[in-house]
């Protein structure tokens, strides 16, 4: 699974979303919130089924804390990468 990402300029949203970390269709979600990741930042381990980010490991179902910011698909999607179009890209949120 390729991990949707964006290219950071090294600015972050400082908001916070909290709750257990979802797999559904080959991304990642918090609450049917699809978590976009800074380009580098995330790896996913498909064989423990675990997310590296930021040097920490999540399993699903564990609590991920991301700070960030709501994003708009319309108005981000030209920096987005590695989004699958299966993907529910309804609410977004741009992990920092």
């Amino acid at each position: 699974m390729k991990i949707p990402s964006y290219q950071s300029n090294g600015v972050f949203a400082s908001a916070r979303l909290r709750g257990p970390l979802q797999l559904k269709q080959e991304c990642l979600y918090i609450d049917d919130i699809l978590i976009i990741f800074p380009e580098g930042y995330a790896e996913w381990d498909a064989k423990n089924q675990t997310l590296t980010y930021k040097d920490k490991k999540i399993a699903l179902g564990e609590e991920l804390d991301l700070a960030g910011g709501f994003g708009r698909f319309e108005r981000d999607s030209q920096r987005i990468k590695n989004l699958s179009p299966l993907c529910d890209h309804t609410t977004i949120w741009i992990a920092g």
